[in-house]
């Protein structure tokens, strides 16, 4: 599947679930960006508005070139740039032209910084009361830590992800992918969509306030409360689960690692037969998965020790047969062939004009009817500055005054690399 459509077209006709939603996004980074891109993908026109040296996340690795970084590349589909400088009144008063027709404004600076710009609710909401403001924090907007500045890193030191991630008895351990940035991502485009259709019920629009601190705690739903209760802290477990044994990874006589999963006893039930045939785990220490936990070396040990004796595909065969829960445990190239996932379409491809054809996750939002998914390659720095202007009502004379000025740029080129 290839997309070469351009960032903010649909193909004709086609009405998608945000179509005539516009969103004016100042967010940089990740979190903002990717969920922005998500929204875009659903047929939302986004607007990233960029400084004139760009969002800092293209310069991250320069993959494609100096200031085209792949990073960049993999969180800004389905939306247009313009490149203003927001510091000079001309600038400013650009953006308020663009908010007043906006129906989602998305920022994720810091407090003190959107007061200082002149970008806060107080002052938006009175320019555009139907449109809805989406403020993206590291830590919240108010409160000790409301003023320092944040990242994805630390979100997961300080929520407590990294303490119940790794090896046990190992050191903290960051998540593999910026799962606080990305969570805070799937947040925003949750809220703003809830926002929306508070706005149609009550014609006004309203604030949300997301932060990638909160979404980490969110993501203890299943802890938490264990932890009230029994205050029993959760250390980290490598592969495997605090509340549940066994799920985790097995080690194969191969050195390939492999997953078995027992979400419930039933599958307890259903997996001891199948290990008859080669070792006896009727032990009644091991009937339930509270009786699991508390023989979770022993039972665990003894797993390992049988499933050493042969490859880990001799296991998965006999497990997947069995109908017991399992998977090979994949590295990321690996899972980007995995049948299943080629199947679902997860990973589809985009067509740049300068560079060719790049990956990127497929929206994991699917509609029966509508043509979800990305809407064409991340844009070049102020790609669409003068398409956006004109939509917004300047002539020709005006957008090169501003140009002249300093106040807008492009540094985007349509030639092949």
């Amino acid at each position: 599947m290839t997309t070469t459509a351009g960032s903010s077209e649909t193909s004709a006709g086609e009405i998608l679930p945000l179509s005539g939603v516009k969103i004016v996004d100042l967010s940089q980074i990740g979190a903002g960006p990717y969920g922005t891109s998500m929204l875009g993908d659903l047929g939302a026109d986004v607007i990233k508005v960029e400084p004139l040296q760009g969002d800092s996340f293209r310069y991250v690795d320069n993959a494609y070139a100096p200031g085209e970084s792949a990073y960049f590349y993999g969180v800004n589909r389905s939306k247009r740039s313009i490149a203003l400088n927001l510091k000079d009144p001309a600038g400013y008063e650009v953006l308020m032209r663009l908010i007043r027709e906006a129906d989602v404004f998305v920022v994720a600076f810091r407090p003190d910084a959107v007061e200082r710009m002149g970008i806060d609710y107080a002052t938006l909401c009175k320019v555009n009361p139907r449109m809805v403001y989406a403020s993206i924090t590291a830590f919240g907007e108010e409160g000790p830590r409301s003023h320092q500045p944040g990242m994805d890193i630390l979100a997961q030191a300080l929520s407590g992800m990294m303490g119940v991630t790794g090896e046990v008895g190992g050191g903290p351990v960051k998540v593999g992918v910026p799962i606080a940035d990305f969570v805070g991502s799937f947040f925003l485009g949750f809220g703003v969509c809830a926002a929306l259709r508070q706005r149609d019920q009550t014609g006004q629009g309203d604030k949300i306030s997301i932060n990638l601190l909160d979404g980490q705690v969110a993501a203890f739903a299943n802890y938490i409360t264990a932890y009230d209760k029994t205050r029993v802290a959760f250390r980290p477990q490598g592969g495997g689960h605090p509340q549940l044994v066994p799920y985790q990874p097995f080690l194969g006589s191969d050195d390939k690692y492999f997953i078995l999963a027992c979400l419930n006893d039933r599958f307890w039930i259903e997996l001891v037969p199948f290990l008859a045939e080669f070792d006896d785990f009727s032990d009644p220490r091991f009937a339930t998965n509270t009786d699991r936990i508390a023989h979770r070396e022993e039972l665990c040990g003894r797993l390992q020790d049988l499933f050493s004796t042969q490859p880990a595909d001799f296991w998965l065969q006999k497990l997947e047969q069995a109908g017991i829960p399992c998977s090979p445990i994949h590295r990321m190239e690996e899972a980007l062939e995995d049948p299943q996932v080629v199947h679902n379409q997860s990973v589809v491809e985009l067509e740049h004009p300068r560079f060719g054809a790049y990956k990127v996750p497929n929206n994991p939002i699917r509609f029966q009817k509508a043509g979800t998914g990305p809407r064409g390659y991340a844009p070049g720095l102020g790609e669409h500055t003068e398409e956006i202007l004109s939509e917004a009502g300047l002539n020709p004379e005006e957008i090169q005054s501003l140009r002249a000025a300093g106040i807008i740029n492009s540094t985007f080129t349509r030639q092949t690399a």
